[in-house]
């Protein structure tokens, strides 16, 4: 299992090689969170390959996509057992076209202005906004509202929320460009759901990208002697949770170095309510 540190440092020299988030392109679950602020950690990282996208049904050029996760903490988001609640929209292109999900993300994630890369803010805090919407069956569910990111920062106190740490189990990196066998390792999920589809979506979809072939993973997978038809080989006893829903919103916020007001701090690691517009 990778530290914090050293999956920071293999985001570092990822990023050094990898297009600059913050420069913009021009161009056009099944638990019920509470809705509100949670308590968030950013824990998962993970690209997927160049897939085929669409937009209102029709279809568009390929794209590396990429899977992130939260790590939520708090009263009402955290698990019974106190450990955190993982989080995940679903995946979405990396792309800085300037209206792009993507872009927006990163901006609103990036609010300190200190990195290039989505892989440089693991571990990051945030206070995540929780939305209730209905699902395509009538059900409510609750998304990440990916618009709602706010600093980690009490506007009255000017001191930081506390945020537990991020756990080293939790944190997965998955760069296509630069793969390890440990990354590879960590995204595996034994089993299948009670429909009988495999609960193993993120190695699956990464072998089905449309670049897999002659790509980095299929010469570490064929080194190690790993036939990629037996994916997965080694199975992860830190297997993730279920992915959540995307957001209801865009991608990513922009970014804002300023929250909006936000009640003062809690005396326990509590979810703050909502902050009220600006």
């Amino acid at each position: 299992m990778s530290t914090l540190q050293e999956l920071l440092a293999q985001a570092n020299d990822y990023a050094e090689l990898s297009d600059d988030m913050n420069e913009a392109q021009k161009g056009g679950g099944g638990r019920l969170l509470p809705a509100g602020y949670a308590f968030g950690r950013f824990v998962e990282y993970i690209e997927l390959g160049m897939q085929a996208q669409e937009y209102n049904g029709q279809p568009k050029d390929p794209a590396l996509e990429v899977q992130v996760g939260f790590a939520l903490t708090g009263e009402g988001y955290q698990n019974d057992d106190g450990t955190p609640f993982i989080i995940r929209p679903f995946s979405f292109a990396l792309s800085r076209n300037e209206k792009a999900k993507a872009f927006k993300l990163f901006k609103a994630l990036n609010w300190q202005g200190t990195a290039k890369h989505f892989g440089q803010l693991l571990g990051q805090a945030f206070l995540v906004k929780i939305v209730h919407v209905q699902n395509k069956d009538k059900k409510t569910v609750s998304r990440i509202d990916l618009d709602g990111f706010l600093p980690p920062i009490d506007p009255v106190s000017k001191q930081p929320y506390p945020i537990a740490p991020a756990r080293d189990e939790d944190l997965r990196l998955f760069l296509w460009s630069s793969p390890t066998l440990d990354a590879w390792n960590s995204l595996y999920v034994e089993g299948t759901w009670d429909d009988g589809k495999s609960k193993n979506r993120t190695q699956e979809t990464i072998l089905a990208a449309m670049d897999f072939a002659g790509s980095p993973l299929e010469m570490l997978l064929k080194g190690t002697g790993i036939a990629p038809a037996a994916v997965p080989a080694v199975p992860n006893t830190q297997a993730p949770a279920a992915p959540g829903a995307p957001a209801v919103a865009p991608a990513m916020p922009a970014a804002a170095p300023v929250a909006p007001a936000m009640p003062a701090m809690p005396a326990m690691p509590v979810a703050p309510p909502t902050p009220p517009a600006v």
